[in-house]
């Protein structure tokens, strides 16, 4: 409790808005905490190949939704729009089409 008293108000104020907008405890930071290590497992295997590697960023291994501010539907949009792109473009690879259209 002396430090509380002989702490700088500023220094005070400081902790305080970093403890209530932050949230050192919340789930949030806890999941960013754990898909952070999810992350450096999966890299360190050695057995990712290097155009999966974006694959596996925080958002990604974010299982509970709590690190991005979308929303389920809004991220399954993004996913399914991503994969049809993918789906096209290894057809157009299949088909000996360039990705400029030319073959």
């Amino acid at each position: 409790m002396d430090e509380l008293c002989t702490m700088p108000i500023l220094l005070f104020y400081y902790l305080l808005i970093y403890n209530e907008t932050v949230n050192p405890d919340s789930a949030r930071v806890e999941q960013i905490r754990h898909t952070e290590l999810l992350q450096a497992i999966w890299l360190s295997t050695g057995n990712i190949r290097k155009e999966d590697i974006q694959k596996f960023n925080i958002h990604e291994l974010d299982s509970l939704n709590l690190i991005s501010d979308k929303t389920l539907a809004e991220k399954h949009a993004e996913r399914e729009k991503r994969i049809a792109e993918q789906n096209k473009n290894n057809m157009l690879t299949w088909m000996g089409v360039k990705s400029n259209g030319t073959e």
